[in-house]
């Protein structure tokens, strides 16, 4: 059985300097607020003459979000086009999301997308640090391209210079909101929560930026201590008025999901609403991670446009619209934005996984294993590809690394990997023992949906290795998946059918809108009434006549 993904926390993102320069988090709250434009021509045609003067990306960026707009796809894709061959400056961000446009059209890719780590032998990465070395030669005061830096010594391994850069960046701009975000998500990619945490607790400049709040108390919950921000938050929502929807966006998101877990649901809607006003990558993608439990369509302009420009997000409405190769494809351009990052690789070797492609799943789990070692979920995957091979050996000492570290966390997955290797080595009613084993445990742990996902693979592996009583598991398999689905089970039958084995899709709840149209047919007027509603409520309610 392969891992799932951990639970994703509303923690600073960590891109490239240039891609966060142009969101609203590297601004100033008095700046003007970011406004989502709307499908007039004559505002686009005024966005593209902006673009055709200056050529910037921030430019490009504003041409580009009118593409939520079919009727305007068009028009912004010659405005694509023209950037594409004249050269100009694009982040990776819009380069992807151009192709993607483009696709969408009916077209080919328009641009190259940068390679990923596993195009070549050997990284992608010499040449950019090579670049940001000769920089740094003749600036070594510049901050943000340490933090760029260190981000690509990250990615291939090198820990110990990547905290060197960082150190370096906080000493140069020790009160810079971007250096002091990233510097705290280093330290959660070296295993270091808790330095992460207090970074930026003590940090002079938390009390007055929600940014920095919302990092604190996203911090905490990862650390397992108490936010010392958490109330002050709650408050500064209440009582500022000087900061725009997009800077509170990420505050209003990690509120959302403190009153969620202290089961305070309707406060934490009310915060999720809040949140989505004018989210940004980190928070659409956080949105989408917890869709199932706040029940809210994500449909609004706001929210369109900010998932156009998370490759993160993308992903992972492609996996619950089961369109596999729109998962590798945002999965590739996410790893591309954020290489350091193992939550895409994990998707990417799960997604080849899936697909019985071993071989590129391993060398993704490779790359992946460079950057960050210890990681739980890159193990258990890799430690699946090795059952399922036959290299006892292997899998045996993968297993003991991850029993030293995370015993009760991993013991139902490696009870499954175990099965496994004991069904390619024939060894059916040994492995039969070993799927028991970890499905009771799942049970154990309150995981139903987790024990019928163990069934689900136990059902797929009996087939491939041609277990005398496959028939037999497949249905067990079968009633289980119907009882407690999964899109991680709709997922992997989407790309590997098994005849004797059917799943339903899982149930999607009534969603509730973060606002409604109110008709009123003796006024003749339409008024919009914000605030979370009741699920399944309609779009347009009509006034009823006294």
């Amino acid at each position: 059985m392969k891992s799932t993904l951990p639970e994703r926390r509303l923690i600073p993102k960590w891109r490239p300097v240039a891609t966060t320069l142009e969101s609203p988090e590297a601004g100033t709250h008095k700046a003007a607020p970011v406004q989502i434009l709307s499908g007039d021509k004559d505002e686009l045609e005024r966005a593209i003459a902006d673009w055709k003067e200056h050529r910037t990306p921030g430019m490009l960026g504003e041409v580009l979000s009118f593409s939520v707009h079919p009727d305007l796809l068009p028009r912004v894709l010659d405005v694509g086009s023209e950037a594409v061959r004249s050269g100009v400056d694009l982040t990776s961000v819009q380069a992807s999301l151009i192709n993607d446009l483009s696709r969408s059209n009916g077209e080919s890719n328009l641009i190259d997308v940068p390679p990923s780590f596993i195009a070549t032998d050997t990284h992608p990465f010499q040449e950019p640090i090579r670049r940001l070395r000769s920089l740094l030669r003749s600036r070594p005061d510049n901050a943000l391209a340490l933090l760029d830096l260190a981000q690509l010594q990250a990615a291939i391994g090198k820990t110990g210079g990547a905290e060197r850069s960082i150190r370096m960046a906080l000493s140069l701009a020790p009160n810079n909101r971007t250096v002091i975000r990233t510097a705290a998500r280093f330290y959660v990619h070296a295993d270091k929560p808790d330095q992460a945490h207090q970074l930026v607790r003590r940090h002079q400049r938390t009390p007055a930026d929600p940014w920095l709040m919302a990092s604190e108390i996203a911090l905490a919950d990862l650390a397992g201590a108490e936010s010392g921000f958490l109330s002050k938050g709650k408050r500064f929502l209440v009582e500022q008025h000087s900061f725009s929807d997009a800077h509170l966006t990420e505050l209003s998101g990690a509120i959302a999901m403190e009153e969620y877990r202290a089961g305070n649901l309707k406060r934490a809607r009310d915060a999720q609403r809040r949140a989505l006003l004018s989210p940004n990558d980190n928070m659409i993608a956080q949105a989408f991670e917890n869709r199932a439990r706040f029940g809210i369509q994500l449909e609004t302009p706001q929210i369109l446009n900010a998932l156009a420009h998370s490759h993160e997000a993308l992903v992972l409405k492609a996996w619950m619209e089961m369109s596999p190769d729109q998962v590798e494809h945002h999965a590739q351009a996410w790893h591309a934005e954020e290489p350091f990052s193992s939550r895409p690789i994990q998707l990417l070797s799960t997604l080849y996984l899936f697909k019985g492609d071993y071989a590129m799943s391993d060398r993704w789990i490779s790359a992946g294993l460079l950057s960050d070692p210890l990681d739980r979920g890159l193990q258990i995957n890799q430690a699946f590809i090795r059952a399922r091979a036959g290299q006892g050996q292997e899998m045996a000492a993968i297993l003991r690394r991850l029993r030293s570290r995370h015993q009760q966390e991993v013991e139902p997955y490696a009870k499954a990997i175990e099965g496994l290797y004991e069904y390619a080595q024939g060894r059916f009613d040994a492995g039969d023992q070993l799927y028991g084993q970890a499905v009771d445990q799942f049970m154990q742990l309150r995981r139903p949906d987790l024990a019928a996902y163990c069934q689900l693979f136990q059902a797929l592996v009996s087939s491939d290795f041609k277990h005398p009583r496959e028939t037999e598991i497949a249905a067990k398999a079968s009633a289980a998946l119907n009882e407690h689905p999964t899109f991680d089970s709709v997922m992997l039958l989407t790309i590997r059918a098994l005849p004797d084995l059917q799943v339903k899709l899982p149930v999607d709840q009534a969603r509730r809108r973060l606002s409604q149209l109110i008709f009123d047919p003796e006024k003749n007027t339409l008024t919009v009434k914000h605030g979370v509603t009741s699920a399944g409520a309609k779009a347009v309610v009509i006034k009823n006549s006294k």
